[in-house]
């Protein structure tokens, strides 16, 4: 598989990508700083999200370091919209948030999970792609302004799937072009586990689910506006 080291600095290089394409393309007719940085960091957060399934070391601890500070983000932004801003729970959400996240998710997914699993597969990129369209668009963030955010974390989590590809086309003594055993185990639709292909594809239904509303009226706004062009 690519490096740490790899992954991250195709990650900051996808999410300036994103950016200036957000820009240049006028793609945010109303250019709000925040919503480029928030495009970039969903990038970045893409490109390292699929080692979330390491048990140990860096790629763990900054994937779920990101994780608890995003889902910290949200929340807090969920609770300043739908709270008062002098209540206790206000602030007690987002702490409770970040955590679960570590905690509770980042101790279940180190439990249950192994590398290269399903974490490494299309479907889990489509998956966080909807869960951060899901959290943001309840966040409160335009249904559009989420549409962009959770497209770049999925860009992101496809380009970590193909340079662990492409880092597996060479094998061990550094030959191109004569493959090593990781070779396919990335850029997937299943695994060898028939539970985890359950719960990725259940998570894939599910999120299509809770999605499809805002999801159809965007995409019929989308159509609208290119027939009239």
């Amino acid at each position: 598989m690519a490096s740490f080291k790899t992954h991250i600095s195709f990650g900051i290089a996808l999410g300036v990508a994103a950016v200036m394409a957000t820009a240049v393309f006028s793609l945010a007719p109303t250019h709000d700083v925040s919503l480029y940085a928030f495009v970039a960091l969903a990038a970045i957060v893409g490109a390292i999200l699929p080692d979330m399934d390491s048990d140990t070391g860096l790629p763990v601890t900054v994937t779920f370091g990101s994780l608890t500070l995003v889902s910290g983000e949200v929340s807090l932004l969920y609770a300043l919209k739908h709270l008062p801003h002098d209540s206790w729970q206000c602030y007690a959400v987002p702490v409770i948030s970040m955590l679960i996240a570590w905690f509770v998710v980042g101790g279940l997914f180190k439990k249950f999970t192994v590398h290269r699993g399903m974490a490494h597969s299309i479907p889990a990129a489509l998956v966080a792609g909807l869960v951060t369209f899901f959290a943001t668009t309840h966040a409160g963030h335009a249904d559009w302004d989420a549409f962009l955010m959770s497209l770049a974390m999925t860009a992101g989590y496809l380009l970590h799937l193909i340079l662990d590809e492409i880092n597996s086309a060479v094998n061990f003594h550094g030959t191109p072009f004569v493959p090593n055993a990781a070779l396919g185990s990335a850029l997937k639709l299943t695994s060898k586990s028939t539970g985890a292909n359950i719960v990725v594809y259940g998570a894939l239904l599910v999120t299509i689910f809770l999605n499809f509303e805002k999801f159809s009226a965007l995409f019929a706004e989308l159509a609208k506006a290119t027939a009239s062009h």
